[in-house]
């Protein structure tokens, strides 16, 4: 009787065991899901973490289009996202100190820097006075990332346009009455736009541990497959 008892036991414990696997597996993903579009040149992946995060990015040849961080869950056929841990943007921007005295020019001097304070050489500046009727003008920044103009005083605004390779474009206006110094510091091109504070429900048609298929909006299906690790 006693040896009939453990084997019930040692049965009921595997039992236990594999519902309590089979439930993990069905509320739980890990690795790296990815579709397969038409277009070779674009892509989109999950990446599901063990501690109910996952990381959301997509995007083609000229870099990333957008991502997003946050936790996930799985309720019944549902898998729902939370992009609630994405960090925001740093966009380019300036900084400027102004001076004005009795001259009928001013100076508009350019420094160009990248967000870890690296001088970048040969930003391209164009210029557009309010007053050009030939339009835009420019020059290049040296290879110290420095530019410098001599214009004429006015009261006027004037327009620049700001870019370098591997860079977003910047764009300002200054009041043509003042003397300027101006650092300007860009953001890297490519590294998308993230997605925060948004919750996003997928409903799961089927689930395996290679793939899963969701069922569209639109009544269509988009299988995700796992990357092979």
């Amino acid at each position: 009787m006693q040896k009939a008892q453990n084997v019930i036991n040692v049965f009921i414990y595997i039992l236990v065991l594999t519902l309590c696997n089979n439930l993990y597996a069905q509320t739980n993903l890990n690795g790296t899901f990815c579709i397969d579009y038409a277009i070779k040149d674009y892509g989109e992946c999950l990446n599901f973490k063990n501690d109910s995060i996952f990381i959301h990015r997509y995007g083609g040849d000229m870099g990333t289009e957008g991502y997003g961080k946050g936790e996930y869950s799985i309720i019944g056929n549902k898998l729902i996202l939370n992009y609630n841990k994405s960090e925001p943007l740093n966009l380019g921007y300036h900084t400027s100190k102004i001076w004005t005295n009795s001259k009928d020019s001013i100076n508009v001097n350019f420094k160009f820097f990248d967000f870890d304070s690296t001088p970048l050489p040969a930003v391209n500046i164009i210029y557009k006075d309010s007053l050009s009727k030939y339009g835009y003008s420019g020059v290049a920044a040296n290879e110290k990332g420095i530019a410098v103009f001599k214009l004429k005083r006015d009261r006027t605004n004037l327009q620049f346009k700001i870019s370098n390779l591997g860079f977003r474009q910047y764009e300002f206006s200054i009041d043509k009455n003042y003397n300027y110094s101006i650092s300007v510091f860009l953001q890297k091109d490519g590294s998308g736009l993230p997605i925060l504070n948004q919750i996003d429900t997928l409903v799961i048609n089927k689930k395996r541990p290679k793939y899963f298929v969701v069922k569209n909006k639109n009544g269509s299906q988009t299988t995700w497959k796992k990357l092979d690790e």
